[in-house]
């Protein structure tokens, strides 16, 4: 199964299908553990997430890229509703982005397929000079988390 991703004024939406129940995949988006598996871009070398699952909580991940160095992300849950719904924005605009830039918006909904889960992200404020290089990331990070959930599913 392959990754869908279209960009528009702004807007990114990611989908794929992952071969694991809805649980499952929620999971490895909220336990710390997990997610440090998976996020972040094929040069993602390690990362260190700390998440307080509830809305007002914490989900910041610090990322080690190769050739770049680290990359913080302090976001801030604004709504949680397992296993359906996860959406957070950035606590601090990035200065890449310029200062007074809306905040940028993810929002992460779970669709249960009978034992499949189709997990549908959507992006918004994203600038279009980021667009190309968030749509490679989270390329990649779906790509790693089918893999951990394939992984998860054969040992189970």
């Amino acid at each position: 199964m392959s990754t869908e991703v279209h960009y528009e004024n702004g807007t990114l939406t990611v989908t794929r299908t992952f071969d694991a129940p809805r649980e499952a995949v929620f999971e490895a988006w909220i336990e710390t553990s997990k997610v440090e598996k998976w996020w972040g871009c094929s040069m993602t070398t390690a990362v260190k997430s700390e998440i307080e699952p509830k809305v007002g909580g914490k989900y910041n991940h610090l990322m080690t890229i190769q050739g770049a160095g680290e990359y913080p992300m302090v976001c801030k849950i604004t709504a949680y509703e397992p296993p359906e719904l996860l959406a957070y924005e950035d606590a601090s605009p990035n200065p890449a982005i310029g200062e007074g830039a809306e905040p940028m918006r993810v929002t992460v909904n779970f669709i249960s397929h009978g034992s499949q889960t189709e997990v549908r992200l959507v992006q918004e404020n994203l600038p279009d000079n980021f667009s190309e290089m968030v749509k490679g990331g989270w390329t990649a990070a779906f790509g790693k988390l089918h893999d951990l959930l394939l992984g998860e599913t054969a040992g189970a």
